[in-house]
């Protein structure tokens, strides 16, 4: 009987720890996750999806997700629709300009705004103060066909200057700064952190106002695909970008040393950009508005074939953002 007894008391007793155990231990889920490839841009626009990959936001959406960088939103697109990836990021002018040519794309959502993020630089020599209208008859560099360009059209219509009273130079976007420096343009309109690296490192340049002028987005886009699976899936994707996008908002430190590590960037270039991006989850008729501004900037200009402006509501699919938890989408 006594030997009957001890064995119960130790049963129990281990019973008791197995059971604490088991309530300590976070608890595995069952079900696999889906496998889902991102073509990425490699810029800190791209910083909800370094952050929900290194938070684990994707994961716990129900998704495994293989980050593929690329350089640039354009690069980004190609992958998408050679099918080499699933998703990818690009900006509003990838959408603007692809969409002439191709209509088996949809985009599914913005992440991030920034009405700062393409800047024009002039040299100020001779005490001319930096100002669009000083720039009448000078040369100002550019990336054809892309925000660059656009961009300068903008500002120059809103300053009541015909876009012909100044001299567009073909650049690229990486060699501008050295244009700038080395006096080969009077002017540059270029996006970061090629902007950055004038604003650091060329003492005879100043930014021209123009704040708020151009609103870029970026977004993510896929393949067409109205199936209940894919929009699972982009459902899921979406939503660890939600979360991604609150934690940026509620710990930007901890985001930006994310950032900072994953690009080998340095502080002083991300408090020069940050206040300028918002991040955020949406999908609304202002993206729709600017696609067609720009598309009619892009017929106008004759750097589309086409003339007839696309339909920019069918590119946009609203049911996988209309399914995350916690977000005003519309």
């Amino acid at each position: 009987m006594q030997h009957n007894k001890t064995s119960i008391i130790a049963f129990l007793a281990i019973a008791a720890i197995t059971l604490f155990a088991l309530l300590g231990t976070p608890i595995k889920k069952d079900f696999p996750l889906e496998e889902v490839r991102i073509a990425v841009s490699t810029t800190p626009l791209s910083a909800p999806f370094y952050v929900a990959k290194e938070q684990g936001f994707f994961e716990e959406s129900g998704v495994a997700a293989t980050l593929v960088e690329m350089a640039g939103g354009a690069k980004c697109f190609s992958e998408m629709i050679s099918g080499n990836v699933e998703l990818a990021t690009i900006s509003n002018s990838v959408v603007m300009f692809n969409s002439f040519q191709y209509n088996n794309f949809s985009v599914l959502g913005s992440f991030v705004e920034s009405d700062n993020d393409i800047k024009l630089f002039a040299r100020t020599e001779d005490n001319h103060p930096a100002t669009i209208h000083n720039l009448v008859g000078k040369n100002i560099g550019v990336v054809k066909g892309s925000a660059s360009e656009y961009f300068l059209h903008s500002l120059l219509i809103t300053s009541g200057i015909e876009p012909d009273k100044v001299i567009r130079v073909p650049l690229n976007v990486d060699k501008m700064p050295e244009a700038l420096e080395q006096h080969t343009v009077d002017a540059i309109s270029v996006w970061e952190p090629f902007a950055y690296q004038t604003h650091k490192h060329n003492q005879q340049a100043a930014q021209v106002d123009a704040k708020g002028l151009y609103n870029l987005s970026f977004v993510l886009a896929g393949k067409r695909d109205s199936s209940e699976a894919q929009i699972q899936i982009r459902t899921k994707v979406l939503q660890a970008l939600n979360k991604a996008t609150h934690f940026i908002a509620s710990n930007p430190k901890q985001a930006q040393a994310i950032l900072r590590s994953h690009l080998q960037l340095d502080q002083e270039f991300i408090d020069w950009i940050w206040q300028d991006y918002l991040f955020k989850l949406s999908l609304n008729n202002s993206l729709v508005t600017s696609l067609e501004n720009q598309a009619r900037w892009a017929v106008e200009s004759n750097l589309v074939t086409h003339e007839q402006i696309p339909s920019f509501q069918e590119f946009i699919d609203h049911a996988p953002l209309s399914k995350v938890d916690d977000i005003s989408a519309f």
